[in-house]
């Protein structure tokens, strides 16, 4: 009578590990190629304070990809002209564009800090950006959370075209490599955690408005596979920075 019990135990054993290997076989990589749609601004309100506002659109007009929803808000201080500091809150969910394509439903809770530093030589802009994250990752399909810290580095460069052709004039180039080091993990395979780097043609429609159309080649580390992940997206961006003390101003 035990071993036709164990019998019928083993049996279903088997057949679960059968069919989870099924499922992860009949499921398909997430395509490499992806799809940005972003916003962001900088909102002055006084001399010294600013909102910064941002959302994010990954993959979303793509299929058999990873798609990510990201907004960002936060409050800007401007301690001068050319620096900056920012605190505030990333919301994330992150999950398969459908159930054929390998991933995980994460849901993270993002509190993040930076320094921007800016620096005209000659006729170009360079800016350097630190920031730091804390953040509440929450896996959906385990139900299981971690938290986690990041830090980031950014080197940026604005080229205007019409320095070197007077007639192409409010066209840019933008350029930067941004690098990715988790801090705290366990072993040292896991402090990096990705860069990015990213090309686009830019037009200025007015002080407070730009559009940019770029490229951006991320690398991941997978720690799980032991491997890195490359993807190549395409960057549609709008920037506006309003100034709202000034058009108080000149309301009045």
């Amino acid at each position: 009578m035990m071993i036709f019990k164990f019998r019928y135990v083993l049996v279903f054993i088997v057949s679960l590990i059968t069919h989870g290997s099924l499922l992860s076989q009949n499921q398909i990589t997430p395509n490499p190629h992806g799809g940005w749609l972003i916003y962001a601004g900088d909102n002055k309100i006084n001399e010294r304070v600013g909102v910064h506002s941002e959302a994010q659109f990954r993959n979303f007009l793509l299929s058999n990809t990873i798609h990510q929803l990201l907004l960002r808000p936060g409050i800007n201080y401007y301690m001068s002209s050319t620096s900056m500091l920012s605190a505030g809150y990333g919301f994330i969910h992150t999950h398969p564009s459908n159930q054929k394509v390998l991933g995980v439903r994460t849901l993270e809770h993002r509190i993040w800090q930076q320094l921007i530093l800016r620096q005209p030589v000659g006729e170009v802009s360079i800016e350097h950006r630190y920031r730091l994250e804390q953040r509440f990752i929450n896996d959906l399909d385990a139900n299981s959370s971690i938290f986690d810290n990041r830090i980031r580095y950014r080197f940026q460069a604005m080229i205007p075209i019409h320095a070197v052709i007077p007639s192409l004039q409010g066209v840019f180039i933008n350029s930067y490599n941004e690098f990715f080091a988790n801090l705290g993990r366990g072993t040292s395979a896991e402090i990096f955690d990705r860069n990015r780097l990213y090309f686009a043609l830019g037009y200025q429609v007015s002080s407070q408005m730009n559009f940019q159309l770029g490229y951006l080649k991320q690398l991941v580390n997978m720690p799980s596979n032991s491997t890195f992940e490359v993807n190549h997206n395409l960057q549609i961006s709008v920037f506006y920075n309003v100034d709202l003390e000034s058009m108080k101003k000149t309301s009045n």
